[in-house]
């Protein structure tokens, strides 16, 4: 599932905006008199509506709400000896529906803590999500002719991570659990186990996350390593016991003012006691979310990025992947490839953060828009 946040742009220089609010040039930069959000960013705390924009083919078009509470500004939380942003602690409640009668809601709290030695998450929710079911099998006519259902989650998450030292490197522990119904509109498919129609996934896990980017919000340079697994099973609070484990990389490079490019890797991998709505699917611009999916998947994905000056930006991405049962068999199974286009505006200097549309194009014809804040990785 997609859903992109406009936050902090949407949110503040189109909701906040004034008349008088204009000519202390709160929206305009004085280094270079464009419109430029950095010092309302660095100065609002307390609550914050941020627009939700949902973009992703599979729910269709929509949008929500959320309402955030931050406990300091983000010009509070810049470190003076490094530059660095440090997050501070945000509250979030929000909810969403889109044109695909799809809806949810969320609570979540993000807490950094003992200088950022710690971070929490923790996150409370429900959906109701209309979406289709394309099969395991490229071959099998779901590929062409996908089957209706609707899955209501509800989940409870949270999560621990902990700095070795003052070093880059994050050690993390998990908990999860999701009481999750599915309906089908028509006969439940042979893949689908009737047991995944109504189960509840309970799993513990770790991860381990290096993250040397330069921003946040909107990396030039540095890399962010992950590697993510959990356990489930009834000890947990599941019905089932399996595994799923995650290894992404995200590479950045700026060897000029105006050239840069990134790389993208990721590998997921479940067994297949997993529920058919839990299994990796590819995740990338111009692929439509739950389409590729299996018990194994692979994607890589590069972008490149041409600055026109020093708030312009144009980019071009494409990449591929497949899904298959087992490592060996995904280059046999669902594999795709989809790519495209795009332009980012520097919105707010201080914070490096660019915002703008990417135009992507599937294997089939396929077209999406997505609205972009910050890196479109996460």
């Amino acid at each position: 599932m997609r859903v992109t946040v406009a936050g902090l742009l949407l949110v503040t220089a189109l909701a906040s905006s004034s008349a008088a609010a204009q000519p202390r040039g709160l929206f305009r930069d004085p280094q270079d008199g464009r419109f430029d959000v950095s010092e309302f960013l660095l100065e609002k705390k307390g609550v914050l509506p941020i627009p939700i924009i949902i973009t992703e083919p599979a729910l269709g078009y929509g949008g929500g709400l959320a309402l955030a509470f931050f406990s300091q500004s983000l010009g509070e939380r810049v470190s003076a000896g490094t530059g660095r942003l440090v997050p501070p602690t945000i509250a979030v409640a929000g909810g969403f529906y889109t044109s695909d009668d799809s809806y949810g809601g969320v609570l979540g709290l993000f807490h950094p803590f003992r200088r950022d030695q710690f971070r929490y998450l923790g996150a409370l929710g429900g959906a109701s999500l209309k979406l289709d079911f394309y099969g395991f099998d490229p071959d099998s006519p779901l590929s062409d002719d996908p089957v209706a259902y609707t899955v209501e989650p509800r989940f409870f998450l949270q999560r621990l991570q902990g700095r070795l030292g003052k070093t880059p490197l994050f050690v993390g522990a998990q908990y999860l659990y999701v009481d999750a119904k599915t309906t089908f509109d028509v006969d439940l498919p042979a893949e689908i186990p009737s047991r995944d129609l109504k189960v509840k996934v309970g799993g513990l896990g770790t991860s381990l996350e290096l993250d040397t980017r330069d921003n946040l919000l909107d990396a030039r340079r540095g890399m962010d390593i992950l590697v993510d697994a959990m356990w489930y099973g009834a000890a947990f609070g599941g019905d089932e016991s399996f595994g799923k484990y995650q290894v992404q990389g995200l590479f950045y490079w700026q060897p000029s003012v105006r050239w840069g490019y990134g790389l993208r890797v990721d590998a997921r991998a479940t067994s297949s006691e997993a529920p058919f709505w839990y299994k990796p699917y590819l995740s990338m611009r111009g692929l439509p979310a739950l389409k590729y999916a299996n018990d194994v998947t692979l994607l890589g994905e590069a972008e490149l990025r041409y600055s026109i000056d020093a708030r312009w930006t144009l980019l071009g991405f494409g990449g591929g992947g497949g899904a298959g049962e087992s490592l060996g068999d995904v280059g046999d199974g669902s594999a795709a490839a989809a790519g495209g286009v795009g332009f980012r505006y520097l919105v707010a200097r201080q914070l490096g953060l660019g915002s703008g549309l990417d135009f992507a194009f599937g294997p089939d014809g396929e077209f999406a828009v997505y609205i972009q804040m910050g890196a479109a990785w996460r």
